[in-house]
Formats: structure tokens, sequence, C-alpha cells
């Protein structure tokens, strides 16, 4: 167990500077009964980020939660693989992350749900207070319905990426569709330059909408890592603060 925890960089660097474990001896012989582990911890996950409710001051926070997660992976070197974001013209309408570590799941699990943000809209001139909400979906990577594509069963198609990205990305045939002929799921990718990239990543969220289709017939898996405590957080923008409010099954801690 522990050589599979330290893999995860971030969860090697909390051993060290918060518990001053350097090696699996150290582990055993602490009480670190806090991670509670599940099933599914171990496993990779994907972030999938979209609206709630709100007008298009959603898509700046979309944006906002995107980057700040993304910083994130990167100062504690976690892999991960920003395999889809549809851009608005404020900033992202949809976004879907892959985080590729040990232990991802477990990393990120209590940031699902939805997230509802109190702020002066820096959009109006009028500093209305406005109230907008984001969802965020973790779910793991199951190798239960991990599916292994039959070339029979999958029509992929290249084509001319539209909308910005400069002489290369509009003159080539480097965007991907990929249709799944036994679900009817279309995905289309084309937000890098290469095409191998765009279909590895068309892959990836075809992987995902079967995952997220398939939820209603594996409801017992999916039940088998939900999270116990129900965690609602509200931010408060106020004075160049951010004080966030999580309830937990009607408790309520705050974090300034």
């Amino acid at each position: 167990m522990y050589k599979n925890l330290i893999k995860n960089n971030y969860i090697k660097k909390l051993f060290i500077n918060n518990f001053s474990i350097f090696n699996e001896k150290e582990f055993l012989n602490s009480n670190i009964n806090f991670l509670n582990l599940k099933k599914y911890d171990e496993f990779n996950c994907y972030i999938e980020i979209y609206p709630d409710a709100g007008g298009i001051e959603t898509q700046q926070l979309i944006k906002f939660f995107t980057d700040f997660y993304i910083k994130f992976f990167k100062k504690n070197f976690l892999n991960f693989i920003l395999i889809y974001k549809d851009i608005g013209e404020y900033g992202y309408k949809k976004v879907l992350i892959y985080l590729n570590d040990c232990f991802s799941f477990f990393l990120v699990k209590n940031e699902s749900g939805i997230h509802r943000i109190i702020r002066k809209n820096p959009l109006l001139s009028n500093n209305k207070i406005q109230t907008s909400y984001l969802n965020i979906k973790i779910l793991p990577e199951l190798s239960e319905i991990n599916e292994k594509f039959n070339k029979k069963e999958i029509i992929i198609e290249n084509y001319k990426s539209k909308g910005p990205g400069g002489q290369h990305v509009n003159n080539t045939n480097s965007a991907v569709r990929i249709t799944h002929i036994p679900t009817n799921i279309v995905v289309s990718c084309q937000s890098e330059r290469s095409q191998i990239q765009n279909k590895i990543n068309a892959l990836k969220i075809l992987n995902y909408k079967i995952l997220v289709k398939k939820k209603t017939d594996i409801k017992k898996i999916i039940n088998s890592f939900n999270i116990e405590k129900k965690y609602i957080k509200t931010y408060y923008f106020d004075n160049n603060l951010i004080i966030i409010i999580i309830i937990i099954k009607n408790k309520i801690l705050t974090i300034i």
C-alpha cells in the first residue's frame, strides 16, 4: 500500500512534511487512520466542470476553477491532461480533465458536487451581487468498464479545425471525430495541433461518456465509492478575501 501511495507526489510530500514519514516502516508504525481508503481510491479519474445555474459569468468561473486545479497539479507534479475545453466569449463553457496518477480519485473526490459562488459580477458596471453555481463531477476510471474499443465499433473521421488556432490548425486535417456505433455516441476534439494527440483525447472523452452512460447500469459499483459526507461549498468573494463555507451534514465549517 505504501509503495503505491508514494507514487502520488502530493501524498508523498504530505507524508514527509506533515507526518515525518520517510519509509514504509514508519508508515506501518504510524496511526494514519484518516485515509479511510476505499476500493476505487487508487484509480485515475476524470474531472468535469460545467455550469449549473447562472449567466455568462459562469464561463469566467469555470476558467477560474480550471486554472486553479491545473496550477495545483503542476505545483505537485501530478500527471494530467486537459482533454477538452469548450471556449466561450468570457471563459470556458465546459471542461474535462483527466488526472493520471495513483490515488487520483482519492485526492480530488471531495471536490465533487455543487459549488456556489457569491460575488459582485465583474462583467457588469453596477457591481450587482450575483450567485452562480458550478457543478464539478469527479468519476474514477473504472477498470470494470474501461473500454477497449473494437475498430469495427468506431468510425474515425478527420477534418479541419474551426475557430482560432492559427494557419496550421485551420489548414490541416488535425481535428478528430469519433462515432461509437453500439451507443451512438459522437465525440470530437480539435484542441491540439497534432492529429494523433486529438485522437488520444477523443478516445478519452468517448471512454468518459460511456462511463457516464453506463452509470445507471452499474449503480452498485457507483454507490460503493460515493462520498459518505455531503458537501455544500459556498464561496463569498468580498474585499479581496475568499470565505469558504462547507456544510457537512448540517454542520458548518468556515475557512478564510
